[in-house]
């Protein structure tokens, strides 16, 4: 997978199913019959999923996640192909999200070792596109503070 094919802008659009003061959540398709959600959630952070950062409110904390959602749900990587179309368009849920809410603080993870190697590398891209700092990438875990946040 290419950085660069990652950062494209995707076909097709970004359908935002929820959009409210701790609630973001959007759908979109891949190939012939995929549908995958992109949800963001803002107080439902642990200290654990923020690990080594201390000192930062959870409250203020957005976790964000993308799952396949038809045919079968699932977080894993599905085999099914299209991964640099789903990261695409995830990417693009992402920043169409930190547009939207403007979020001080956000944090994701991932379990699988190819994409910790992927995200390890576009994360900085990623944030310092959207204004925000990277805090962290420890053992999975990533987290983004918007610059100028105290």
């Amino acid at each position: 997978m290419r950085l660069k094919e990652v950062f494209t802008k995707p076909k097709g659009k970004i359908k935002w199913v929820e959009r409210s003061p701790k609630h973001y959540a959007a759908e979109y398709g891949v190939g012939q019959d995929r549908i995958f959600e992109f949800i963001a959630l803002l107080g439902h952070t642990t200290d654990d999923m923020i690990y080594p950062v201390e000192d930062i409110p959870l409250e203020k904390v957005w976790l964000i996640g993308f799952a396949q959602k038809r045919p079968e749900y699932s977080h894993r990587i599905t085999g099914r192909g299209g991964a640099v179309e789903v990261m695409n368009k995830s990417l693009a849920a992402f920043k169409e999200f930190a547009k939207m809410a403007k979020p001080e603080y956000i944090t994701f993870s991932a379990k699988e070792p190819s994409r910790m190697k992927l995200y390890n590398i576009m994360v900085k891209k990623l944030a310092r596109g959207l204004g925000f700092e990277v805090l962290t990438t420890d053992s999975g875990n990533y987290v983004l503070k918007r610059k100028g946040v105290r």
